[in-house]
């Protein structure tokens, strides 16, 4: 088994084991409960609000590795940048622990969101958000399990219906999770990141195209980049 084979496996297995993980904490807003869910309880009595934010960063920023970026680039790293700032802002807002509100009070008054939302609201918008996360979850995965040992061009399976499914997913993501805890500052930064992320898949494109050439140009006009028949 050469480097880049081991290399794969291990990003493979970290993604998925974050995805379980994921999922075995946020499978309980799918069901009827009065504030957090059983779950986070245990996390935050176990290793503090602290830990519970930790906890939570270190798991969503594992998605990463199940992104297979063809080329080290800034974009790619830009792209990765606002992933990775708007999972902080989210962490750190939803959890008790504001620390970019806590850096910036002394010379803004920035409201919260969340509790008034929630009061309006009820619980049902966590739960939607919830399975919209969770959708996008499924497409990042799907969209590794055919892509990160391809050697040739993929557009079977998914990627027959876009070209870009996993960004798809991190926009399903990122978009469940401001539906179950909206903040001033992930509202900031969503229209951020889907525009790094839309970027990104313009220049993966052009590499594309230099690697598949009349192939991938056809690919492209039979294919939408992110919403089947739409966009």
């Amino acid at each position: 088994m050469d480097l880049k084979t081991r290399k794969l496996n291990l990003l493979t297995i970290v993604g998925w084991v974050a995805i379980v993980a994921f999922v075995g904490i946020y499978i309980m807003e799918l069901l009827p409960h009065h504030g957090p869910p059983i779950t986070i309880k245990w996390i935050r009595e176990t290793f503090g609000t602290t830990g519970l934010i930790i906890i939570n960063i270190v798991i969503v920023l594992a998605f990463l590795a199940l992104l297979p970026y063809r080329r080290a680039t800034k974009s790619n790293w830009k792209s990765k940048g606002a992933f990775i700032a708007f999972v902080i802002a989210l962490m750190t807002e939803m959890f008790g622990w504001p620390l970019f509100l806590f850096l910036l009070s002394p010379m803004f008054d920035i409201p919260k969101i969340a509790p008034d939302y929630f009061r309006s609201l009820g619980h049902w918008p966590a739960m939607v958000g919830t399975c919209i996360s969770f959708l996008g979850l499924i497409l990042i995965a799907i969209g590794w399990q055919q892509i990160h040992k391809a050697e040739k061009m993929v557009k079977t399976g998914i990627y027959k219906r876009i070209r870009h499914p996993q960004y798809t997913g991190i926009f399903l993501f990122t978009l469940g999770w401001i539906l179950h805890w909206p903040s001033i500052i992930t509202l900031i930064i969503w229209p951020v990141l889907l525009i790094a992320y839309y970027w990104l898949s313009r220049f993966e494109e052009k590499m594309a195209i230099e690697d598949f050439g009349d192939e991938y140009k056809s690919y492209m006009k039979n294919t939408k980049r992110f919403v089947p028949y739409i966009l």
